[in-house]
């Protein structure tokens, strides 16, 4: 077995409150031989040069220190730099199990020829609530025709069959570098989605784990998904273009099928951002949104499955954006939102 078989690579940017526990986390890690590459992506806060201290105390931590780029620019500097046969990516406000890495190894393929993704679940830790978060598809192994199965429905479902994030997972390098050249660094909106859709799309092997709640995600105020921003609409048309362009360059069969179902779900994030604005001209703004021909063709054409009350409200006012409907479900969003924040 090579050394430094896996390279943990943990973002950095103005988190430094909360690094410390991450840090503990990865250094009390039961396998010891990995690399930790560090990458401050241009941090104010203080959490860069606590990057070296670190660096100084660890042979294993190695810093990359460069000019704030986002997310995915950190992320892609890090898997660059590194010299494991995996990758796990760790974000430096959130932390994980000590035995993550070795027990998601007993899973991992002696070929060293295998490109694969060995994938466990995942906590939501909130201030008031933990919540186990778990793929939708069934724990196991992937392989062949039963992977080529699930390739059909990865993108468009209710609940997806695996979780789209690029934490919480072991996934072979290069497997990374060779679909690198898909990322769109403009990308702000399901940008793991960039990177983990093509290489679900090349993996030999996909092992989802049954438990291994490994990974805890720390949720700190309104991110794009939760808060209202105009940019909302423009980031997931650019999100559909560049997913769909993905899918049909790797002969995904159904890739139109997956991705207009996708851009659906997707547009429940646009309404839900406008009913929860605190803006006068929210209302008809949704309206405008949801009457254009592009936006009302793909939802009158793409019906989708909603399980959930809440969604299936929002699903209504999306079909029929009219004034009295949206100034009805706009008054309900916003009562619920106001019992739950209280509830808090």
């Amino acid at each position: 077995m090579p050394e430094k078989i896996v390279s943990v690579i943990i973002t950095v940017y103005n988190i430094k409150q909360y690094f410390d526990d991450c840090m503990r986390s990865v250094l009390g890690q039961t396998y010891k031989d990995i690399e930790i590459i560090l990458v401050d992506d241009g941090a104010t806060d203080g959490s860069g040069e606590l990057c070296d201290e670190y660096a100084k105390k660890d042979s294993r931590i190695r810093v990359i220190h460069k000019e704030n780029g986002g997310l995915m620019s950190a992320w892609s500097a890090g898997v660059k730099a590194a010299e494991g046969r995996y990758a796990l990516f760790i974000d430096g406000d959130d932390w994980v199990d000590t035995e993550m890495v070795e027990e998601l190894l007993k899973y991992a393929s002696p070929d060293p020829d295998i490109k694969e993704i060995v994938s466990s679940n995942y906590i939501i830790e909130k201030k008031n609530e933990k919540r186990k978060a778990s793929h939708g598809a069934a724990p196991g192994v992937y392989e062949k025709e039963k992977l080529s199965e699930l390739r059909t429905r990865l993108l468009g479902e209710e609940t997806r069959p695996v979780i789209m994030s690029r934490c919480m997972k072991l996934i072979t390098r290069q497997l990374i570098l060779d679909n690198m050249h898909y990322l769109d660094y403009s990308i702000r909106m399901a940008e793991d989605v960039n990177i983990i859709l093509p290489c679900l799309l090349d993996a030999d092997r996909l092992t989802i784990l049954e438990d291994g709640f490994f990974y805890h995600y720390r949720t700190i105020g309104e991110s794009m998904a939760h808060g209202y921003d105009k940019r909302l609409l423009d980031n997931i048309k650019l999100d559909y273009h560049t997913f769909l362009g993905i899918m049909k360059d790797k002969g995904v069969s159904n890739a139109q099928e997956q991705m207009d179902k996708e851009y659906v779900r997707l547009l429940f994030l646009v309404m839900k951002n406008g009913l929860r604005a605190n803006d006068p001209g929210a209302t008809a703004h949704i309206k405008d949104v949801f009457k254009s021909d592009e936006i009302a063709e793909v939802i009158r054409k793409t019906p989708v499955t909603v399980s959930e009350k809440s969604n299936r409200l929002v699903y209504y006012g999306m079909k029929h954006p009219i004034i009295p409907v949206i100034i009805a479900i706009r008054f309900i969003i916003k009562m619920y939102d106001k019992v739950t924040a209280g509830a808090n």
